[in-house]
């Protein structure tokens, strides 16, 4: 084999491999892309490609792995997933398409809950005019990383009033920026929270009966990070006393969602099936072929994490 080109293995049956086996073929780097399961020999395969769920026994079968990467923004699969080496780097994707598609459904769900779509929806199915009022929103995004920052930055450009948390100080135009220790400050006056954080040991259940006791009553929820972020049973109880007046989730800690879970039903809570935004392949198979010639030139890979923050 061409000692200047590697073996992938690509591991994600939740998406048609094709595309990706297609697009990463392409890469004049690349001898082989192998698909799992396979009982094909993969001691020549350098990069591991992955997205949740990985099967055990995967990188034991990779005795030469020098790079795993996510195929989407979230690495909290791999960052907690035993199998794989403290040595061993680990990339995400971070595609302007990725980012774009989470403001745009952020976007959505503001403006849907500011202009009352539900109400006029209901109107119209008995035929009855009522302009409904609505106001200029506080919208405060929680996590101000490469979504969040985006998501906060844009709302703030189409004239809502915007605020955001990060576990470190950032400054964001036209965003009030909290941080550290000003979690309360920084809920109090919001009227819709929206979550992208990553997730991590210290924002695992974050979204939980003390935050929410934290907010303005009748806040709105939007989650879009992922589903161990909420604690389930503290949102029905939130949504039931009127702490807050509705939510729209797109994660949550079982996928798919149970079809007899209370979610589906409940009047207040609307459901998206983790769409808010979807990696593809032609737009993340750009950044992972560019990784994969730095990786066979001994250059530091782009968006490597940082495993003790968690992301």
């Amino acid at each position: 084999m061409d000692q200047q080109k590697i073996d992938i293995l690509l591991c994600a049956k939740v998406w048609q491999p094709e595309p990706w086996v297609e697009g990463l073929s392409k890469s004049p780097y690349v001898n082989k892309v192998h698909v799992w399961p396979t009982e094909e020999d993969l001691s020549s395969v350098q990069a591991l490609f992955v997205w949740k769920p990985m099967d055990e026994g995967v990188v034991e079968s990779l005795p030469n792995l020098k790079w795993v990467s996510s195929l989407g923004a979230g690495v909290d699969h791999l960052v907690n997933d035993q199998q794989i080496p403290s040595d061993i780097p680990i990339t995400r994707i971070v595609d302007p398409h990725l980012t774009r598609d989470m403001t745009n459904y952020c976007v959505m769900g503001v403006m849907m809950y500011q202009r009352s779509m539900d109400k006029h929806k209901e109107n119209q199915e008995t035929s009855t005019w009522d302009r409904l009022p609505y106001s200029n929103l506080k919208v405060g995004v929680l996590g101000l990383g490469e979504l969040g920052g985006h998501c906060a930055s844009t709302l703030a450009t189409l004239g809502f009033e915007v605020s955001g948390f990060s576990r470190t100080p950032k400054e964001i135009e036209g965003v009030k920026c909290y941080a550290g220790d000003q979690m309360s400050e920084f809920l109090k006056p919001i009227d819709v929270l929206i979550n992208l954080l990553p997730v991590t040991p210290q924002t695992e259940s974050i979204l939980d009966k003390n935050l929410f006791e934290r907010l303005s009553d009748g806040t709105y929820l939007i989650n879009v990070a992922r589903g161990n972020h909420l604690v389930e049973d503290d949102l029905i109880e939130a949504l039931d006393s009127g702490k807050l007046s509705g939510a729209l989730l797109d994660v949550f800690r079982q996928e798919p969602l149970p079809s007899e879970h209370p979610f589906w039903k409940h009047p207040k809570i609307k459901i998206t099936p983790h769409v808010a935004s979807v990696t593809s392949p032609e737009s993340a198979l750009n950044l992972l072929q560019k990784n994969i010639a730095r990786l066979i030139k001994g250059e530091e890979l782009l968006h490597d994490i940082d495993r003790s923050a968690g992301y």
